[in-house]
This record gives structure tokens, C-alpha cells and sequence, in this order.
């Protein structure tokens, strides 16, 4: 399986670029709603204002992901509980119903522990919440500090076990001792990304350690990763050391030079990128 590398600038919702079952995993972070600035495009799903238009938006990506993905494979959702106007909503309950109206199989949820300690949740807008009964020290002003994420796991239809080959298997091959220290729960505990020259121009990101261990569990060497929204090229970046192709769609073209630095085709390999509606294509 040649292992390839790719953008698309344009909306996931979308994906005529891709035949049906043409990707081995799905791995993304869906945009948070009406929290977060991740630019102007009318097609951009995370300047909806409205929660059932977001939730509909959404929904149209994760249809065209189940086409995409191969018979058998997964689908890793990370998202969380956002707070909007005053209101919580909880968003990955919505999310598991979506997914199964795709097609999707509900598989598992596992929580994404952060560190204990006030700002460790600012991508969704709830790291500050316990400050108010801090400042209020009576009942009813309890609001508890967000400290954790969800990655919802969701499978198409049931795999194969006798597909890959021993080749394949020994290839990808997994250390016990470090699944057994990393994966061995449903809680996962990951420090958030850190602040660097690219979550200066990305606003949410999720750390490499996320996809590396979807990427490691649910793939072989050589298989390819679809990030229907690729933001600041996290997924492409943790694919391609992986030895994993990866497909990435963005709707965002400014972060272009971003996913190209941060995964580093900037110094060397190729990169394809394709623009929706008849734009440039570009390799290189």
C-alpha cells in the first residue's frame, strides 16, 4: 500500500475527492461550538451560532466519513462539553446519537485526563468554573473546573481479523509494556498542547500523544489516516511518523503554511494539496 500524504482546502462535508471505504482510520477534533475563532469562511462549521445548524453541520462530515471509511475500521472523535452564552452544552451525548444515525457502531468512550489545576481546559471555555465559588463561598455556587476530554470510538460494521497479513501485524506490532502504562484503561491522562509558535495560530489543538495512540491501535504501517478537520496538521504530522499516510481537510488556506512546517514538508518530502471548486493544486 503506497503510503501518501495530502490536504484538501475545502469542506469535509464534501469529500467527492475520496472513493467510498478508501481510508483505513478516521482521527479528528471536531470545531468547538460558537467558542472559538477558526476563521471567516461561510463554510466555516465553527462560526454556526445555532446548536442544532452546528450539530446538523457536523453530522453532513461524519456521513462522508463513514463513506470514506473502510468496512470494518474506526472513527475517533475527540471533543468535550462546551459552555456558550451561560449554557453547558453537552455536546459528545449529541455526538454518540449522530454518529450511530451515520451508520456508526458505538464502540467505546475514553475520558482524556488533564492534569489537575485551573486552565486546563480552556479549548472548550470551563477551566475557570470553580473560581466562582471562590468568590462565592456558599451553596449553590458550585461550578467545577473541566479537567477532562472525551474520544469517543465508534466502528463501521465489523473487521475482518484474517485481512492482514503477518507481515502487516509483525510490522505494526505493539509494545506491551508501553500499552500496558498508556492504554490499559478508558482514561487516558495527556497534559493539553502546549503553547508554541503553532497554538499561536491555531487556537485548539490537541497533543501528539492523542492520535499517536489512536494511530498505533487502530492501524498498520502503510494505511492511511483521514483528518476531516485538519487545523494545524497534528494528525498529518503523528501519521507520517508513523509511517501512515494521511488525508487531511481544512477549510481554513491560512493554515496552510502551518500543516506544511509543522509536519515538515517545508524541509523535505511531498506533499499534495488540492483546493474544492476548481482551484490550484499544488505538490511539493
Amino acid at each position: 500500500m503506497e503510503t501518501k500524504y495530502s490536504v484538501v482546502i475545502g469542506d469535509a462535508r464534501n469529500m467527492a475527492e475520496l472513493p467510498d471505504e478508501s481510508v483505513q482510520l478516521v482521527v479528528t477534533s471536531p470545531p468547538y461550538f460558537n467558542v472559538k475563532d477558526y476563521g471567516d469562511d461561510d463554510a466555516n462549521i465553527g462560526a454556526i451560532d445555532d446548536y442544532v445548524s452546528y450539530l446538523g453541520a457536523v453530522e453532513a462530515v461524519f456521513r462522508e466519513c463513514y463513506r470514506v471509511l473502510e468496512d470494518g475500521r474506526y472513527c475517533c472523535v475527540n471533543i468535550s462539553d462546551v459552555i456558550s452564552g451561560g449554557r453547558k452544552y453537552p455536546i459528545p451525548f449529541h455526538y454518540v446519537f449522530m454518529l450511530e444515525r451515520s451508520g456508526f457502531i458505538y464502540r467505546d468512550n475514553i475520558i482524556w485526563k488533564k492534569p489537575d489545576g485551573i486552565g486546563q481546559n480552556a479549548r472548550s471555555g470551563a477551566a475557570k468554573r470553580f473560581g466562582v465559588l471562590m468568590q462565592n463561598p456558599y451553596p449553590m455556587y458550585y461550578y467545577p473546573n473541566n479537567i477532562y476530554e472525551h474520544i469517543l470510538i465508534f466502528r463501521k460494521g465489523v473487521f475482518n481479523f484474517r485481512k492482514p497479513t503477518m507481515q502487516q501485524k509483525v510490522g505494526a506490532m505493539l509494545d506491551i509494556e508501553q500499552a500496558k502504562k498508556r492504554w490499559n484503561t478508558d482514561i487516558w491522562t495527556m497534559a493539553a498542547a502546549t503553547v508554541n509558535q503553532y497554538t499561536k495560530v491555531h487556537p485548539a489543538m490537541f497533543p501528539e500523544e492523542l492520535p499517536e495512540g489512536l494511530i498505533r491501535l487502530y492501524t498498520f504501517k502503510g494505511e492511511t489516516v483521514l483528518d476531516p478537520f485538519l487545523g494545524s496538521g497534528t494528525t498529518l504530522k503523528v501519521a507520517r511518523a508513523l509511517s501512515r499516510g494521511c488525508i487531511g481537510y481544512e477549510i481554513n488556506p491560512d493554515y496552510l503554511p502551518l500543516i506544511r512546517k509543522k509536519a515538515g514538508f517545508d524541509l523535505e518530502g511531498k506533499l499534495d494539496v488540492k483546493y474544492q471548486g476548481g482551484g490550484r493544486n499544488e505538490r511539493g
